[in-house]
This record gives C-alpha cells, sequence and structure tokens, in this order.
C-alpha cells in the first residue's frame, strides 16, 4: 500500500512512539505497533491498537496525572 500522504513510501509494519496531550498533561506509549511510511515516517494504527491507547490514554488523563509513560505491550497484558 503507497502512503496516503506523501503517495511515495510503501507502508510496512514496524513500531513506533504515540504521544497524545491533553491540556498540560502528556501520555506517551512506546514500541507501538503501526504501518508506517517507508518514506516520509507517517503511521497508522490498527483500529484496535488505536482503542486500546486512546482508553489508557483517557484513564491517565482523567487520574490528574501529568506525564504517563508506558509500553505498549504492558498496556495489553495488563
Amino acid at each position: 500500500m503507497k502512503c496516503p500522504i506523501c503517495k511515495f513510501g510503501k507502508m510496512k509494519e514496524g513500531f513506533t512512539q504515540v504521544v497524545l496531550t491533553r491540556g498540560s498533561a502528556t501520555v506517551i506509549f512506546r514500541n507501538v505497533p503501526a504501518k508506517i511510511c517507508d518514506d516520509c515516517g507517517e503511521y497508522y494504527l490498527d483500529e484496535q491498537t488505536a482503542q486500546n491507547i486512546y482508553n489508557r490514554a483517557d484513564n491517565c488523563f482523567a487520574s490528574g496525572q501529568e506525564v504517563a509513560i508506558m509500553e505498549y505491550k504492558q498496556l495489553i497484558s495488563a
């Protein structure tokens, strides 16, 4: 599949970092499985992965944490 952003690169399976911010709070997820463009670096998450991340980020934001850093594989094994 060609990258829908740059139109040049190919989307390949890999791992990326996802950073979500709400107000002054930031949640960082490391080693997230994604399809990543080999040219521009744009990434896409599958629906289940995105939902897992958004659910955990919402919990972190609701708890009042200013910064949270977590490994994705620990998220799915919890």
